[in-house]
């Protein structure tokens, strides 16, 4: 699908469902209560369903959207806030099964439980990669309890992302540090991984990984265009431009789109940003 000639994969985005808008935001709301963006009151979230969501898309120039089976646990009170199953998630998407594709969660503290689920969704569902949320779980990215998970997705031969940087929730930010993938890329060659929500504040340790290794990706999902870091913005027009993955956490397209093209990024680069390179690395 295309817009004014342009072509769009989304990295990373969640089940769009009422029901399941319902279980991220509106029965959470507690964990976002302190957060002066948020107010800590429940927004009205009416969710899609499949054919809006996708006729979203089409409005935008979106061609293919992954839908992560988010697994994300409460720091504070140690549940799981969140914990969406493949074939949930299966269920909100199967009428549109090219333009919309799932990552599998992970949750740490179940490692057989979940790379079984992660093998039976590769096969049986189509999934194109992994998603972690390290924070609530408090454990660092490069924990050996992470280790199962990179090793079979380097057997699946599909890329693993992470939120890096720090995190909106009360969570220990430093669970999520870009230099923390430095062990796992240098552990797992193989391995496509992608650094997601940019790394900030550490924006410069996330470009500096994935300018060092060739299997280290940067997504600068979950910031708005506008605000993203002008290291990285200068990395994803130049030198980098190769190694960056457009993605929208939710946002909405008509939010987004507009201040993306104002970067002003050269045809070249702005094609590989929002399409071409997860294209490649994700299979689509």
């Amino acid at each position: 699908m295309e817009q004014n000639g342009r072509q769009v994969i989304d990295i990373l985005n969640y089940p769009f469902s009422r029901e399941s808008q319902q279980k991220m935001f509106v029965d959470n709301v507690g964990e976002f209560r302190h957060n002066p963006w948020l107010k800590g009151t429940p927004r009205s979230f009416e969710g899609s369903t499949a054919d809006q969501f996708v006729s979203k898309m089409d409005n935008h120039g979106f061609s293919v959207t992954l839908i992560s089976a988010l697994k994300m646990m409460s720091f504070q009170t140690r549940r799981l806030m969140v914990d969406f199953t493949i074939e949930g998630v299966y269920e909100e998407i199967k009428a549109h099964p090219q333009r919309l594709k799932i990552l599998a969660g992970y949750n740490p503290f179940s490692i057989k439980e979940s790379l079984a689920e992660i093998e039976r969704g590769v096969k049986e569902f189509d999934c194109r990669g992994v998603y972690i949320h390290p924070y609530g779980f408090g454990i660092p990215l490069n924990d050996a309890r992470y280790y199962p998970l990179y090793a079979k997705c380097q057997e699946l031969d599909i890329p693993v992302s992470m939120q890096v940087g720090h995190s909106m929730e009360l969570m220990p930010s430093g669970t999520g540090r870009p230099i923390l993938l430095d062990d796992i890329a240098l552990a797992f060659p193989d391995l496509i991984i992608v650094g997601a929500h940019t790394g900030w504040p550490w924006v410069e340790e996330m470009i500096a990984l994935a300018w060092k290794f060739q299997n280290v990706y940067v997504g600068i999902d979950a910031h708005l265009p506008r605000y993203l870091d002008p290291s990285l913005v200068k990395f994803m027009k130049t030198r980098g431009q190769d190694k960056v993955l457009f993605g929208t956490n939710g946002v909405d397209p008509s939010v987004i789109m507009p201040q993306f093209e104002e970067l002003g990024m050269a045809e070249g680069p702005k094609r590989k940003v929002l399409y071409e390179n997860a294209a490649r690395i994700y299979g689509l």
